[in-house]
């Protein structure tokens, strides 16, 4: 058995290593996964225990697409799965085609073994090199080549979704991570960019430039020089401006930061037929870039063990309030917004502080996170809330630096909350 996986490792690390761009000829046959329809069963996986059978599927799925991101899945599902050599291949995989997470291993809990020898030194080798800053770059490359398809796919709606899968399958690796966490299949493409908002995309191309994007770099290398100075384990991944369909400012991936380029292109005379409410409030001026790079830096630096709360609102709300906070720590700007004046009000705190005891081992996030519909108060409030948690644990800790290693790896989420102000959240 051990001999038939050590082939089919050569064999196919040998594949990936002689990989040629695909021309454009070659792409209507390509297999392009709809995720939405892949991970439907994801969340019934601890039940039914078929992590190997989902893990075979991902990888299948991503024999064309070849995004780190679904590597690093099926790694994770093979390693629940106890196939700790098929694990370690596809880790392998990931770094292969991208992959930039140095912690990966410890964030998806898997366990090395001998399997993983090879897979820890090149690990360790991502971790030196992200330790510079100067790794820090902003990737332009797939939001300037974007407006080619789009312009394209305007004038022929009829075939968008195979001019927008010729985009995904471009020369931009990072399109093929992105299209796994955010665009998730082409129709979404379609309906955001042609159907829903074609107006505005159409005045975001005049109003995106790079000049004014690639000025606003050396405020966030100045940001990141600081965060440095108070946190020895910083990494400095690249971060890559995409085209995204107007549902993320910002994502964290395991190849890196990634920016919707669309969510910044505010001004008077923005266009927003078709828009929702949210997505009206939600898009932002291009000065707002720099703290949401940092922000989405530390998602990049979390190294968390509590899987117990990891998906739930108290573990969400925390990891969420604790980029803000060291946005803050890195700025030297404390955070003042809509929402920091809704909770200085004694009623509010009170009002979320309730409903936070109510929801804190949940998934209902309806009242925390992506819920731009929510009428009673400012929309993404967890993020405050965690903010404001984070905040009081840091200045109650006599030992700052240890303050900030704990927030950014604490195996425990609610020794946070119980070194805070915030404890009785927790009673």
């Amino acid at each position: 058995m051990r001999h038939i996986a050590f082939i089919l490792f050569i064999f196919l690390m040998y594949s990936c290593k002689t990989e040629t761009p695909v021309e454009p000829r070659d792409i209507s046959s390509l297999h392009l996964p709809d995720l939405d329809v892949l991970f439907e069963d994801f969340n019934t996986l601890d039940s039914t225990k078929q992590y190997r059978e989902f893990a075979n599927k991902l990888y299948r799925n991503n024999r064309d697409l070849k995004s780190s991101e679904m590597y690093v899945y099926a790694a994770w599902m093979y390693s629940q799965a106890k196939l700790m050599d098929s694990s370690a291949l596809m880790v392998n995989l990931a770094i292969d085609n991208g992959m930039s997470n140095p912690k990966i291993l410890s964030k998806f809990g898997i366990e090395s073994d001998l399997n993983f020898i090879r897979v820890q030194k090149r690990l360790d080798s991502i971790q030196n090199e992200l330790k510079n800053i100067n790794n820090f770059d902003i990737e332009l490359g797939s939001m300037q080549e974007f407006w080619t398809y789009f312009d394209r796919a305007k004038a022929d709606t009829s075939n968008a979704n195979s001019i927008f899968k010729e985009f995904v399958f471009s020369n931009h690796r990072e399109l093929r991570d992105y299209y796994t966490i955010r665009y998730n299949n082409l129709d979404a493409m379609t309906t955001q960019i042609i159907k829903d908002t074609p107006e505005y995309y159409t005045y975001l191309k005049t109003q995106f430039k790079k000049d004014s994007i690639y000025a606003l770099k050396s405020r966030v290398t100045e940001w990141m020089t600081n965060f440095k100075s108070i946190y020895k384990d910083a990494v400095f991944p690249k971060v890559y401006i995409v085209p995204g369909l107007l549902n993320s400012g910002g994502t964290a991936s395991e190849m890196g930061m990634f920016v919707g380029g669309d969510m910044y292109g505010k001004s008077d005379d923005m266009p927003m037929q078709g828009m929702t409410d949210w997505e009206k409030g939600a898009i932002s001026n291009t000065s707002d870039l720099p703290k949401l790079i940092i922000h989405e830096l530390m998602h990049f630096q979390q190294n968390y063990g509590d899987e117990d709360n990891a998906q739930n609102v108290l573990g969400s709300v925390f990891m969420e309030g604790v980029c803000d906070f060291m946005v803050e720590l890195c700025t030297g700007s404390e955070l003042n917004n809509e929402n920091t004046e809704f909770l200085k009000d004694p009623t509010n705190l009170k009002m979320v502080c309730d409903d936070f005891i109510e929801d804190r081992y949940t998934l209902d996030y309806s009242k925390w996170l992506y819920n731009g519909e929510i009428e009673d108060r400012p929309y993404d409030l967890g993020y405050t809330f965690g903010y404001l948690i984070s905040k009081s644990y840091y200045n109650n800790h006599k030992d700052k630096i240890q303050a900030i290693y704990d927030l950014l790896n604490t195996d425990d989420y609610k020794s946070i909350y119980k070194g805070s102000d915030f404890a009785y959240l927790l009673e």
